[in-house]
């Protein structure tokens, strides 16, 4: 099986701005080695702030948007190239929804985790972390990375007021800790 599939994914705290600055630097033409340049330089007074560790916050973070946004894998080069489309068109208050699409794709844990919450969400409207955790538990193992990963902000993810779609709201926005 694909490792992409199997992995939970990442445990870093990415940030939606991050996420538009890196899809904003694709979308000018910028190669990857500005674009990682640029996000060491956005983010240096962020994460592993003093640091220059070579596995730091900073760099796993970067290596996220990295994969994300710059260099996905092969087979998702073409939703890429949709979401950057769509990035360039749609109001600022929608990318959320294509950034999530993105990281879901990329990183697929998310959107597993996502589905299992919206589950419970449409069954008892509610979705506590222990059963999210045991439905993800059940689906990819007793591994130490899947109760890591219920501590990422991106999970904290919530779609602007007003948005046009109330089911999209199924994106997880509980708070994990």
């Amino acid at each position: 099986m694909n490792s992409r599939l199997t992995q939970t994914g990442f445990s870093q705290r990415v940030r939606l701005e991050w996420l538009e600055r890196t899809a904003n630097l694709v979308l000018a033409g910028n190669d990857e080695a500005s674009i990682y340049n640029a996000l060491q330089e956005l983010l240096e007074d962020k994460l592993s702030v003093g640091g220059n560790a070579k596995r730091g916050n900073r760099e796993k973070v970067i290596t996220i948007l990295m994969k994300i946004w710059v260099r996905p894998p092969r087979d998702l080069h073409p939703l890429q190239r949709e979401g950057l489309e769509l990035l360039s068109h749609l109001p600022r208050e929608d990318h959320i929804a294509v950034h999530w699409g993105q990281a879901c794709a990329v990183y697929p844990f998310w959107g597993n985790v996502a589905a299992h919450v919206g589950r419970l969400l449409r069954l008892q409207g509610t979705a506590a972390a222990s059963q999210v955790q045991r439905r993800v538990r059940e689906q990819y193992g007793e591994r130490d990375t899947v109760p890591l990963g219920f501590h990422s902000p991106s999970l904290r993810w919530s779609l602007s007021p007003g948005w046009p779609r109330p089911s999209c709201t199924l994106i997880p926005t509980v708070r994990w800790r």
